[in-house]
């Protein structure tokens, strides 16, 4: 058996930037009842991820902006998976860009635009399906919150 990959750790700065606004993103997670998973895959950004009833995953992902530093990306992403063709239908958008130096309220009212962004998308929002994948991505575990 292989040794388990290391994750490259995350930098302080970017550690840092998220630290100003965890308190913002937190509350609203919870309040939307959303998963939060923080520098996922080693990422420098935060995901609030769930299941949707109209099926698939859905992210709003706040991303640290490497070339600045002050500021994050909002960007929304929803897909839908068919196990049996091994394809994905997915929706992107980036929907806002917080300058932290804004107050907190600021980067809240933009995850609330990116959530009700993603609660208005259907099935006719998705594009065409991509693949085949060899092999599809086994479900989150947890589940994922259902909204």
């Amino acid at each position: 058996m292989a040794a388990p990959a290391r994750l490259t750790p995350i930098p302080t700065e970017i550690v840092d930037a998220f630290r100003t606004v965890a308190p913002a993103i937190e509350d609203f997670a919870r309040e939307h009842d959303l998963l939060i998973e923080r520098y996922r895959r080693a990422k420098s950004a935060w995901e609030l991820r769930f299941a949707r009833r109209a099926g698939g995953e859905a992210v709003l992902t706040i991303s640290y902006r490497e070339r600045t530093g002050h500021v994050l990306d909002i960007s929304v992403t929803w897909w839908v998976d068919d196990p049996q063709q091994r394809t994905r239908r997915l929706r992107s958008e980036k929907v806002a860009v917080f300058d932290r130096r804004e107050t907190p309220a600021a980067l809240r009212q933009q995850l609330e635009a990116g959530l009700q962004l993603i609660d208005r998308w259907t099935t006719d929002d998705l594009g065409p399906p991509h693949g085949p994948f060899k092999a599809m991505e086994a479900p989150a575990s947890p589940p994922l919150p259902l909204r």
